[in-house]
């Protein structure tokens, strides 16, 4: 995973994706580069788009990493999200989506895990703090 840092200072992932219509596609040389430097299929509908190899070849090959109809891009975004990341696609047209609210939502059941697992605090002082995170 290639990941950097922007301007807040956060760590950040990047992922490809097509940013035209025509469907995703690696042109062959890709597709070789791909194979030869992972024991990975180099079956485009299996990639990782955030895969640092296929980010490392994209970088290298510029033009020549596209296939037919295909116009590849790179988007960052904060790495807290590299889980809750997928590509919606119209039409071969992609744009990357975040789930934020599967996002909140497992930093919430961590945060109530944490607090359930605390030996050390009472129950009265557990029923504040959920209280705290919930509001």
């Amino acid at each position: 995973m290639i990941s950097q840092k922007n301007d807040n200072n956060e760590e950040e992932i990047e992922i490809l994706y097509n940013d035209i219509y025509g469907g995703w596609r690696m042109s062959n040389k890709a597709n070789k580069l791909y194979a030869l430097r992972t024991t990975k299929d180099s079956n485009y509908y299996l990639f990782i788009r955030s895969d640092p190899v296929l980010i490392q070849i994209y970088n290298e090959l510029g033009d020549e990493f596209d296939g037919k109809h295909s116009k590849t891009v790179i988007a960052k975004i904060p790495k807290k999200y590299e889980n809750y990341y997928y590509i919606s696609e119209y039409d071969g047209l992609e744009t990357i989506e975040i789930n934020y609210t599967k996002y909140e939502l497992d930093i919430l059941k961590k945060n109530i895990k944490e607090i359930l697992e605390n030996n050390s605090i009472d129950n009265d002082e557990k029923i504040n703090q959920f209280t705290k995170i919930i509001i």
